[in-house]
């Protein structure tokens, strides 16, 4: 009999508005909500997620908590989807202390997005590219609008076409893992490392057009290569901010 430390751990029961947190803060990251928009209504949500009016208040609850919406009670009142707000000097340093983590959460995006930007480009149908083209011309538009206009606004805008578009290419890839494993290397990295950056840089976009022009042309290579590339690149910006 093995004396060696066991691989079982206590199991933790998952709590049904933690599930509809989830579920929110994917619809969030996946452009359906933006800041600004409202929310549905606690009893649509409760109808739509199949889930208790109860549990729709609780996971609102959290999601209040954590800046993501505001919630205004009464006649004419709901829920608006709000733009995070973090203190950018204190993640930095909160990064600076982490760096191994930094480094992680960056190839655990190299790895999972690669895999699913090749898939995408062998399994894409034309729904899918119709959906890129179109979240590749918003982010072009808000970048330009960005670079006038340097508001937490406008590059909160950037930021969540930027997360749908890397979310569009997964939902290409036809597997619904690697969808959940995007999304999660995604929030893993952006919730930390994008609130460091007060401004969008004009270099913002590189990379989109040539990743959605390899996954038209069905070359999976050249795509996945194109991926990496982009997030190598981020890498790097991140890296020289924390020098600073």
């Amino acid at each position: 009999m093995s004396t060696g430390k066991s691989a079982l751990v206590p199991v933790r029961q998952i709590a049904a508005h933690e599930l509809v947190v989830d579920q929110m803060r994917r619809a969030l990251e996946l452009g359906q909500f933006r800041p600004g928009d409202r929310l549905p209504t606690e009893r649509e949500l409760s109808d739509v997620l199949n889930v208790s009016r109860t549990t729709v208040r609780a996971a609102v609850a959290v999601l209040e908590r954590d800046g993501l919406i505001t919630v205004r009670r009464g006649r004419g009142g709901g829920f608006t989807v709000q733009a995070p707000h973090y203190d950018s000097a204190e993640m930095r340093r909160e990064l600076r202390r982490n760096k191994r983590e930094v480094r992680d959460a960056f190839d655990y995006r190299v790895v999972v997005e690669t895999g699913a930007t090749r898939l995408a480009a062998e399994r894409r149908r034309a729904t899918d590219l119709a959906e890129l083209r179109k979240l590749l011309k918003g982010m072009e538009s808000a970048l330009h609008t960005a670079m006038n206009d340097q508001s937490a606004r406008h590059t909160t805008d950037f930021q969540t076409l930027d997360s749908a578009f890397h979310l569009g290419i997964a939902q290409a890839a036809q597997n619904a893992r690697l969808l959940d494993a995007v999304a999660d290397a995604r929030r893993r990295m952006w919730l930390p490392v994008g609130a460091i950056f007060g401004r969008l840089e004009p270099n913002a976009n590189d990379y989109h057009a040539s990743i959605l022009e390899a996954i038209e042309s069905r070359d999976p290579e050249r795509a996945a290569a194109e991926m990496e590339a982009h997030i190598n690149d981020t890498r790097h910006t991140v890296e020289s901010w924390l020098k600073r």
